[in-house]
């Protein structure tokens, strides 16, 4: 493992580091060292540094950027898990199977009028692709469902798909990447996405 964990200054996860950007942020003294990879070093032709596996931001970093809607985004906010049978796809290694993920619309496109629709239970109508009407679904899920609502499927949603905040959107640096021991005490225990 060489990616490094770039955490606030109040320890919660930001994102995943290449160790290059690692050692720049040490060197410039903008990050703390938290923990090191154990028997790894970096060397130069002047000094050797352990290899960091978390650091953290001396000075807090406030996010108000809205969170991007795209397919990594979806699967992150729902936890890479069908939002219809619950399914978590992955490898016999236990490593997570994207590729076996898709969007599903709950309210399809074949249903939207000048390409809005209107969600079950609210009177407004939304862009048929946003936040509000789009979630995680498995293979076998999305093609039973076809161009169904939930309930014309006989289909129930697990949760109520709806923007993510910043906090949850950090999944999305985690989707890829296997998780060494070194960073668990940082991250959240409850994901899936975290699991080795």
């Amino acid at each position: 493992m060489t990616d490094v964990l770039l955490l606030n200054a109040d320890y919660t996860p930001l994102r995943v580091l290449g160790w290059e950007k690692a050692i720049c942020l040490l060197l410039d003294e903008k990050v703390g060292m938290v923990t090191e990879y154990t028997g790894r070093v970096i060397r130069s032709t002047s000094q050797t540094l352990p290899w960091p596996a978390v650091v953290a931001l001396r000075k807090y970093v406030y996010f108000r950027n809205p969170i991007s809607f795209n397919r990594m985004h979806v699967i992150a906010r729902d936890g890479a898990r069908c939002q219809y049978c619950g399914a978590v796809p992955r490898s016999k290694t236990g490593r997570l199977k994207i590729e076996e993920l898709t969007l599903d619309h709950v309210v399809p496109r074949a249903h939207a009028v000048k390409g809005r629709v209107k969600l079950p239970g609210s009177k407004h109508s939304v862009p048929v692709t946003c936040w509000e009407n789009v979630v995680t679904a498995c293979l076998d899920c999305n093609r039973l469902k076809a161009d169904r609502t939930p309930s014309q499927a006989g289909m129930t949603l697990r949760t109520k798909p709806r923007r993510p905040n910043s906090k949850e959107a950090i999944r999305v640096s985690f989707l890829r990447t296997k998780i060494p021991s070194e960073w668990r005490d940082f991250l959240p225990e409850e994901s899936e996405l975290y699991r080795a």
